[in-house]
């Protein structure tokens, strides 16, 4: 494929003018969800530039993003930038078209184009941080609840979850594993319900978040948000349920790709959130086994041991679970404080 005759294309309903097209950047090569991603400069500006395909996933456990939907995420990232939040700023066509559909060799993609948001990745947790990204998330939150969608399904994460759990109680019926191992894996299932059964309610306070990761967030040198990049998984979640993965992720320690987790951040990012104003002792404990959850119920742990139980591998269940099952106590744990 030839990137930089694909990106002159793509640019041309933009009136910006392709001679001076640079790429700065190739952006998450080996994403799983196969989208193109690139820090372009045209005139002297640098873009997001992003290129969404049809098929994104070999699983349907994920949101699909028809055309609908991401015109609908697009509206929404407006809706944040037009109320402060520094989202990246989207760019339409001459058009006014919210994005384009371009076809290339045999392969058709959705075009999207955004201004780029200078900044730093702070991917290690400081109380500072966890305080302020806290504080931030309220807000984001906040506005948030204004949003009104009828293309974004109201679904809880909770289905997602018994989905998953679904799966594995339907391979782990037919393995046969030695009795050790069996009872090991029947063990971290009965563990899986007892937190599905704990998360479970009959009121959700629905409103709009994207996936607000580290890896999605730029800080200055003082330590301030400065812009929100992720735009792709705009959808519902019910506030309880973003606020878990939040805590997860701004508790650690070590970087992204650590599990090292502080107790004393999850609390900071818990109170920059106020969440004492806004939550009951049963979502509180709700909370807790949704932070169990998104660390020891999600798709990697959910594709991972698929994959071990069909192949019959024993030793690497019994490691795989282990290392889970460690991970599950310093989860449980966090909110202890």
């Amino acid at each position: 494929m030839d990137e930089f005759q694909l990106l002159k294309s793509a640019l041309k309903p933009y009136h910006l003018n392709p001679s001076t097209l640079m790429i700065e950047k190739k952006l998450q090569s080996n994403s799983w969800h196969g989208d193109l991603h690139f820090k372009v400069c045209v005139d002297n500006k640098s873009y997001s530039a992003r290129f969404i395909g049809n098929k994104r996933y070999e699983t349907d456990v994920f949101i699909s993003v028809s055309d609908a939907v991401l015109a609908e995420q697009i509206r929404f990232c407006n809706f944040l930038f037009d109320a402060g939040i520094p989202f990246m700023k989207h760019v339409p066509t001459v058009n006014g078209e919210l994005f384009t559909t371009i076809m290339f060799g045999n392969e058709e993609w959705r075009f999207v184009l955004f201004e780029w948001i200078q900044g730093n990745h702070l991917t290690y947790g400081t109380e500072s941080i966890a305080r302020n990204f806290g504080a931030f998330a309220r807000r984001l939150h906040d506005v948030s609840s204004r949003f009104q969608s009828n293309v974004f399904p109201q679904v809880p994460h909770s289905k997602g979850h018994q989905t998953f759990y679904t799966m594995l109680c339907a391979h782990a019926a037919s393995s046969t594993f030695s009795p050790s191992t069996t009872h090991f894996l029947q063990s971290y299932l009965s563990e899986i319900e007892l937190h599905i059964d704990r998360v479970k309610t009959g009121s959700h306070e629905f409103i709009v978040q994207s996936d607000l990761n580290p890896l999605n967030i730029l800080w200055n040198q003082k330590e301030e948000i400065t812009g929100v990049v992720d735009f792709e998984s705009i959808t519902y979640t019910d506030r309880v349920e973003g606020l878990a993965w939040l805590v997860k992720w701004y508790s650690r320690t070590q970087g992204v790709a650590s599990h090292e987790m502080s107790p004393v951040l999850a609390k900071t990012v818990w109170d920059g959130y106020r969440a004492d104003e806004l939550l009951s002792p049963r979502e509180y404990e709700r909370l807790r086994s949704l932070l169990w959850l998104t660390g020891c119920l999600n798709w990697n742990f959910t594709s991972k041991t698929i994959e071990l139980i069909k192949n019959n591998e024993d030793a690497l269940l019994n490691e795989h679970i282990t290392k889970y099952v460690r991970r599950g106590k310093i989860l449980s744990s966090l909110l202890c404080l």
